[in-house]
């Protein structure tokens, strides 16, 4: 049995089945967009979860840093303070208050002060500078919160500028970082072009080579504190006696 079809009807029914085909691409489509949209959602939603754990993970490095921060400042400001209370006088003397101007700035070379205390009262400022420079670097690289920078800024300022620890400041400001130099000269009232003070003349023992004016800061305070360790035994071990001892300033 054939069938013969006429060109009109082979049209009809080409357009027929364009039509179905078109009825159902809609769906088709509407299908589709709710398949990517549930997996955009899952997409979204796993995001979501890594930003929280990223998020948890931040804090717990943020709070790491800052209990390491607190631990180096607390060693630092103990080790500082031991210093304090084994030399007393000196300590006493670089923690006296002084007025600014050109009276208040008279360099320690300048006072009646034993030489010996003189070297052990620049050393020790140099410590605390030393100190000071440490937590102002920690506070660049945002290693402390900002409320515990600020306190220690105001400290900070309040120490260097109404304290000996400004005459030492002005002689060794020179082996500071610019940065840290700029921000304690801004506390102390210095101008920027302020010369830089020549170094305090060191009490040098009997027999012994001055050391160069090129020493690291910090090989001279080591070396003070080894030539006051070997004093400190040799008193003890021939007097009985500690070589610290009060100065009438």
């Amino acid at each position: 049995m054939s069938i013969s079809l006429s060109f009109e009807q082979i049209i009809s029914i080409i357009g027929l089945l364009v039509n179905v085909v078109q009825a159902l691409v809609l769906p088709i489509t509407i299908y589709l967009l709710v398949v990517q949209t549930r997996a955009m959602r899952q997409q979204t939603t796993a995001l979501l979860i890594q930003s929280k754990e990223m998020t948890e993970q931040t804090r717990v490095f943020t709070d790491t840093i800052y209990s390491a921060t607190f631990q180096s400042l607390y060693d630092a400001e103990a080790h500082i303070g031991e210093l304090m209370m084994t030399y007393h006088e000196a300590s006493r003397i670089l923690m006296s208050q002084v007025q600014q101007g050109a009276e208040g700035d008279k360099p320690l070379s300048g006072t009646q002060i034993d030489p010996a205390l003189r070297e052990r009262v620049s050393w020790l400022g140099t410590a605390m500078l030393d100190f000071f420079e440490h937590i102002w670097t920690q506070a660049q690289k945002r290693g402390l919160p900002e409320d515990t920078w600020e306190s220690w800024e105001e400290y900070m300022g309040k120490i260097i500028s109404e304290t000996r620890l400004r005459l030492v400041w002005q002689v060794e400001r020179r082996y500071y970082s610019p940065g840290f130099r700029r921000f304690v000269d801004l506390k102390v009232g210095l101008p920027p072009d302020t010369v830089v003070k020549p170094p305090l003349p060191r009490h040098q023992p009997e027999n012994q080579v001055p050391p160069e004016v090129t020493t690291p800061q910090v090989a001279r305070v080591i070396r003070a504190v080894t030539e006051e360790t070997k004093n400190r035994e040799f008193y003890e071990a021939t007097k009985g006696e500690k070589p610290e001892g009060r100065s009438n300033v």
